[in-house]
């Protein structure tokens, strides 16, 4: 008997047949959340909210575990646990607590097997579409000593950030060389020109700048003598699409130590790396979502490109070159800039990505000459006739 109850409580999944035919798994999820002492209700709904979240996590990450060849695990699952709602039968409360300021809920959840594997396919299907996002994080981060005099430069948060990108699956892009060229002083906000610069340097589709402040704080005459280290401060960053040269979201809040930080604070190096660590899911959860969202508005209302095209004897060959580049399929939107010295530039909006608009545009053909696209960006396309 204490066999079979050790083996109820070690597993984490089980399946159980609706009583309509459908099935369900079932799985654990804990959720965490600051406490109000005044009111303790509000602590337990967050972390009960974010508990059922974590089981879903869970569920949904069974299933793409099993899958090595999927494209950025991490972009599916969040794709899919965006609205969780959608995929829970039943929630109970296993277990919860308060410690200090800290509400803590563990629940079991039912979770819709059929509801949860449609969206994860159609996931699978966006993600892959997508790639792997290319991304520079750009961030000037300054650190404020105890004593409010020294200031010193650090990259405690762009690593953070930076490392978790990459291990999600992202490619990441170095930005050594944008630090010594760019000033993010004053309000977060790079126009067209500085935006547009950034992706020349590095070559990416995202951007994620802006600025954070740690301030070491004075430990006090309470905590004079002890082992704690305080710190506190604020980060405010913004995403923009290079293709637009667009901000596309924005990320602000406060670094703030949790109970969990204070019992291990060992220095105030220590102390910052810490909140970072606990703080960079938050952080990084909208910038993941805002750039599946543009991607998903790509796919229904296309991405603009600027198109060159070399090799037009006259303006009329460049008026006749945009009615037949019309004519392709996943073209939108097409108007012509300008013409010189037998170029003409193009604005086209299409529905797809770069590599989808280049291997459409090398099946066809204008005054019965193939097209070759020579130079190819994330919005940028240079074509010629062929012979």
């Amino acid at each position: 008997m204490k066999t079979l109850k050790l083996t109820l409580a070690i597993a984490t999944l089980s399946l159980v047949a609706l009583a309509q035919g459908a099935t369900i798994v079932t799985t654990e999820g804990v959720g965490q959340a600051s406490a109000d002492p005044k009111d303790p209700t509000k602590g337990y709904e967050e972390a009960k909210s974010r508990a059922v979240r974590d089981a879903v996590e869970r569920a949904a990450g069974t299933r793409l575990e099993a899958d090595t060849l999927v494209v950025n695990n991490q972009l599916v699952r969040d794709q899919v646990t965006m609205n969780t709602s959608g995929y829970v039968k039943n929630v109970t409360i296993v277990d919860k607590k308060v410690e200090g300021l800290l509400a803590t809920v563990k629940v079991k959840v039912d979770v819709i097997t059929e509801n949860l594997d449609k969206d994860i396919a159609a996931a699978r299907d966006l993600v892959k579409k997508i790639g792997r996002p290319s991304l520079v994080v750009v961030i000037q981060e300054q650190t404020l000593a105890a004593d409010g005099k020294a200031v010193a430069n650090s990259e405690t948060l762009a690593s953070a950030l930076t490392e978790t990108f990459r291990a999600d699956g992202w490619n990441i892009k170095d930005e050594k060389a944008l630090n010594k060229s760019l000033s993010l002083e004053g309000a977060v906000t790079l126009g067209p020109t500085e935006l547009k610069k950034i992706a020349d340097l590095t070559k990416v589709s995202y951007i994620l700048y802006g600025k954070a402040s740690i301030r070491n704080e004075a430990k006090g005459e309470m905590f004079k003598n002890a082992d704690f280290y305080p710190i506190s401060g604020e980060y405010d960053l913004a995403l923009a699409a290079t293709d637009s040269e667009a901000q596309i979201a924005k990320v602000a809040g406060a670094l703030r130590m949790s109970p969990k930080t204070k019992e291990t604070a060992v220095s105030y190096e220590r102390t910052a790396f810490q909140v970072i660590q606990e703080k960079k899911a938050e952080i990084i959860a909208p910038v993941r979502k805002a750039i599946l969202e543009a991607f998903r508005d790509q796919q229904t209302n296309g991405k603009e490109f600027r198109v060159t095209m070399k090799g037009l004897d006259s303006f009329t060959s460049a008026k006749d070159f945009k009615k037949a580049i019309e004519t392709l399929q996943g073209i939108k939107e097409a108007t012509q800039e300008e013409f010189k010295n037998g170029s003409a530039t193009y604005k086209i909006v299409f529905l797809g990505s770069a590599n989808d608009f280049a291997s459409a545009i090398e099946t066809a053909t204008f005054k019965k000459k193939k097209l070759l696209v020579v130079s190819q960006t994330h919005n940028e396309l240079e074509l010629q006739l062929g012979k």
